[in-house]
């Protein structure tokens, strides 16, 4: 899949990689906050120290930071995207070229998951299918 990334989000990457020094495979930047996927065993760099340097980050971009955790793997990296919530289940079907996913949350969780107005579902939807050819995600 191609990823194109602008000046501005190239910045926040920048900027991102020299107080973590975490290596970082995407982002994207909806409204107040910013999403940052960083490969494989990066994520620990990232919150090391208690999250002091997602917080120098935050304090420096003057916005809300996500960090997910990139894998090749379908399934663990729906699970990451989803961390927030108690996942118990991630259940993939490929239907010719794209996936359909569908996440089992835990009932409690399960409003929170998709979201005031779905934001939460669009912009995992988004994540994901910027990685692997998407046909639906549905949360259950």
């Amino acid at each position: 899949m191609n990823i194109k990334l602008d000046a501005q989000t190239l910045r926040y990457i920048s900027i991102f990689e020299a107080a973590t020094n975490a290596d970082v495979k995407d982002c994207l930047e909806r409204g107040n906050l910013i999403v940052f996927i960083v490969y494989p065993h990066n994520l620990r760099k990232a919150i090391a120290n208690g999250g002091e340097k997602i917080q120098k980050v935050r304090n420096i971009l003057k916005k809300n930071v996500m960090v997910i955790e990139y894998s090749p793997d379908i399934v663990v990296f729906t699970r990451n995207v989803f961390h927030r919530f108690r996942v118990r289940n991630v259940k993939v079907e490929r239907v010719e070229n794209e996936f359909s996913v569908v996440v089992h949350v835990d009932p409690r969780d399960k409003a929170r998951a998709i979201g005031r107005d779905g934001e939460n579902l669009k912009l995992a939807r988004e994540i994901i299918g910027r990685h692997f050819p998407l046909r639906n995600l549905l949360i259950s």
